[in-house]
């Protein structure tokens, strides 16, 4: 499903900006389908990454946490966190507009990791509840 099929809500846009200005340390943010369109993303200056790489490389990152997680724990996946010196990229899955998607935030260390996950996991409550 191409991004351009799938309207950007206000609502989307807005939950997006909040979660931007409130929290410096949020440099990405990137909302895509599970089969790799994007839909929306936010990346700093600093950060070179284009919207489809995201998309693709937060689809393939859910779909395997997904698998694994059927496999291994009999349920489907919520989150994913990669960790690293510099910061925590978080995985959240959700739904925007009846399709599933994938949300995707990274913050450097300076915000904490159970910060970054209530946060984000706010932001695709959002997105959920967005018709």
């Amino acid at each position: 499903m191409p991004n351009n099929k799938i309207e950007v809500k206000s609502e989307l846009l807005e939950g997006i900006k909040d979660l931007c200005e409130n929290n410096r340390e949020v440099f990405l943010v990137s909302l895509c389908t599970t089969d790799g369109f994007s839909i929306k993303s936010f990346a700093s200056k600093d950060l070179s990454a284009e919207s489809d790489k995201l998309a693709a490389m937060s689809s393939t990152i859910a779909a395997l946490s997904d698998s694994s997680a059927k496999q291994i724990l009999k349920d489907q996946f919520n989150i994913a966190i990669v960790e690293t010196n510099s910061g925590n990229m978080l995985l959240v899955r959700s739904e925007y507009l009846g399709f599933p998607c994938v949300l995707t935030v990274a913050a450097r260390t300076s915000m904490a990791l159970a910060t970054a996950r209530y946060k984000t996991k706010k932001l695709a409550e959002i997105i959920n509840n967005i018709s």
